[in-house]
Parts: structure tokens; C-alpha cells; sequence
């Protein structure tokens, strides 16, 4: 057919596509400081990769001396990292909601009093 040099597929569209990035090209892209910085600006970050490394690990050791399956224990292990991790940050996130409207309840009411007793003139 004329036209048909088999550079495109069968939606019109060209067929080569950008090549995938490597491991060590993503890697050379982020910096040490990236992570430092999203450390220090998320509040509830640390807490939660911090629980995520420790549960993981703890279950991936658990996991290998109970049966000794190195891959299966290393799944484990990076599902447990990954969930606690996740429910780590979420319940951060809730607790820090949480006493923030407590605070706020805490002012309003404190205000609520200090305006009464502004007012309030014994006879």
C-alpha cells in the first residue's frame, strides 16, 4: 500500500514511542534535599514512613523465618510498608483535624467568657 512504511499502528497514530526512563536516570533526577525538604513541609510524613519501615520489616523477618521464601517475605514485607505507611499518615492527619477544632472550640468559648466579663459591672 502506498504510505504504509509501518511507522503507524492501526489508530493513525505513530508507533514509536519516547523510551521508558531507567531506574538510574529517575534516581540522578531527585535530589537528597527534595526529600528533605517534603520531610520537613508534610507534617504527618515522617510519622507515617517511619511506621511503614518498621512494620515492614518487622513482618518481612516474621515472614522469612516462618517459611523461608525470601520473595515471599520481601512482598510482605513492601505490602505491610506500604498499608501501615498509608493508615500511619491518614490517622496523623485526623488527630491533627481533631485537635485543631478543639482549639478553635477551646477560642471561640474563651472569647465567649471574655466578652461576658468585660460587660459585667458589680453593683
Amino acid at each position: 500500500m502506498a504510505g504504509d512504511d509501518g511507522k503507524t499502528d492501526s489508530r493513525g497514530g505513530d508507533s514509536e514511542q519516547k523510551p521508558h526512563k531507567t531506574l538510574s536516570e529517575v534516581a540522578q533526577a531527585h535530589k537528597w534535599e527534595d526529600f528533605k525538604n517534603t520531610m520537613q513541609s508534610e507534617p504527618c510524613a515522617r510519622e507515617g514512613l517511619l511506621y511503614g519501615v518498621g512494620t515492614g520489616f518487622g513482618l518481612g523477618v516474621l515472614r522469612f523465618i516462618r517459611t523461608g521464601n525470601a520473595l515471599n517475605a520481601g512482598n510482605w514485607a513492601v505490602l505491610a510498608f506500604a498499608g501501615v505507611a498509608v493508615a500511619a499518615k491518614k490517622l496523623c492527619h485526623f488527630q491533627q483535624s481533631h485537635q485543631r477544632a478543639k482549639t478553635r472550640t477551646l477560642l471561640e468559648m474563651q472569647s465567649k467568657v471574655a466578652t461576658r466579663v468585660k460587660g459585667f459591672e458589680p453593683s
